[in-house]
C-alpha cells in the first residue's frame, strides 16, 4: 500500500496540523493502536472479507432457521412460500468450503509468500477522500458486473457452464449468496479486490470498500423486504426485492446493486409487474425455455 501522505517532507508544525483537521484521524488512530502487526499482514485483507461473510451468513442464518415464524422477519419475507431449512443450506455451504479450500485459502498462501507487509500511513483521509473513492468503486463494480453478468445469462453455453451454479436457489437466502462457480468466484473476488487499484487508496478506504461491497451483496441475497431497506428510500437501489425477482424469474433484473441499466433497457421488474401480465405472459415472461434449462440442476 503507497505512502499516499509524503510526511517526511512536512515539518512538525505541518504534520500536527494535519493530524488535528482530519475528522477520521481518531479512529485511525484507535484501530492502529498495538493492532499494527495484524493489520499490516498480507493475511489481513483476506481473513477480514472471510470474517464479514462468515457474520453475514451466521447472523442470517440463526434468523432463517430460529426466527421465521416471528412475525416482523415472517411478514418481511418476500417469498412466503420458500422456507429456509438447513437441509437447503447444507448443499450451498459445502460447495462454498470446497471454493474456500481450493481457492480462497490458497490465494491467502500466496499473499503471504509473495506480498510484502502494508506500510501503514500515519494520517487517516479525508472524508472527501474516502466517500468520493467508495462511490466511484461501487458505480465502477456495480456497471461491470452488469455486463459481465448480463452475457453469463445471454450467452447460453456460458450460463449453462458458468453461472447456472448460482441459480441453483431460485429463492436465494444469505447462505446462499456465495453459491458459486469457481469462475466467477474469481471473477468477482478479483474485481472487487482490485477496483480501488484505480487510486493510490488508503487502507482504511480499502478495508470499508470490502465491507460496503460484501454488505451489499449479502443484503440483496437475503429473502427479505425490510422497512428500513435502502431500496425504500433510494429509488435507484435495487435491494432484495429485486435480486429475488432474479433468481425467480432469471431474465429479469441483472444489475446487482442499482437499478438504472436495468430501467434503461427494459430489465427492471417488480412483483406487482407480474400480477398486472396476462397468464400467457406471466407463464413465459423472464424465464428460460425448458430446453435451456435442460439438465440443469436445480435445488430450490
Amino acid at each position: 500500500m503507497l505512502d499516499l501522505y509524503p510526511v517526511q517532507n512536512f515539518t512538525v508544525e505541518q504534520l500536527e496540523y494535519e493530524k488535528n483537521t482530519r475528522f477520521l484521524q481518531p479512529v485511525w488512530d484507535w484501530i492502529k493502536n498495538g493492532n499494527e502487526h495484524i493489520l499490516s499482514s498480507p493475511l489481513f485483507p483476506p481473513f477480514y472479507a472471510l470474517s464479514i461473510d462468515y457474520t453475514w451468513v451466521a447472523v442470517f442464518t440463526f434468523i432463517d432457521l430460529c426466527l421465521y415464524d416471528v412475525p416482523f422477519f415472517k411478514n418481511a419475507k418476500i417469498q412466503k412460500d420458500r422456507k429456509v431449512t438447513w437441509d437447503l443450506m447444507k448443499k450451498s455451504l459445502k460447495l462454498q468450503g470446497w471454493n474456500q479450500l481450493l481457492w480462497i485459502y490458497p490465494m491467502a498462501l500466496v499473499q503471504l509468500i509473495w506480498v510484502p507487509d502494508t506500510e501503514l500511513p500515519i494520517l487517516a483521509p479525508t472524508v472527501f477522500e474516502m466517500i468520493s473513492q467508495l462511490a466511484i468503486f461501487f458505480l465502477a463494480f456495480d456497471f461491470t458486473y452488469f455486463w459481465f453478468h448480463y452475457f453469463n445469462h445471454k450467452i447460453k453455453w456460458l450460463y449453462r457452464w458458468c453461472h447456472s451454479v448460482h441459480h441453483m436457489y431460485s429463492s436465494p437466502f444469505a447462505a446462499s449468496a456465495q453459491h458459486l462457480h469457481p469462475f466467477e468466484l474469481f471473477f468477482v473476488a478479483t474485481f472487487i479486490t482490485t477496483v480501488p487499484w484505480i487510486f493510490p487508496t488508503h487502507c482504511l478506504t480499502y478495508w470499508l470498500w470490502f465491507f460496503v461491497a460484501q454488505s451489499v451483496s449479502y443484503e440483496v441475497h437475503i429473502g427479505y423486504d425490510f422497512p428500513f431497506a435502502l431500496h425504500r428510500i433510494f429509488w435507484f437501489y435495487s435491494g432484495a426485492p429485486a435480486h429475488d425477482m432474479h433468481h425467480l424469474r432469471p431474465l429479469t433484473c441483472f444489475q446487482p446493486w442499482f437499478n438504472y441499466l436495468d430501467r434503461l433497457m427494459g430489465y427492471h421488474i417488480t412483483y406487482e409487474d407480474l400480477k398486472k401480465m396476462t397468464e400467457a405472459k406471466f407463464k413465459k415472461f423472464g424465464l428460460y425455455s425448458a430446453e435451456d434449462e435442460k439438465g440443469l440442476i436445480k435445488i430450490n
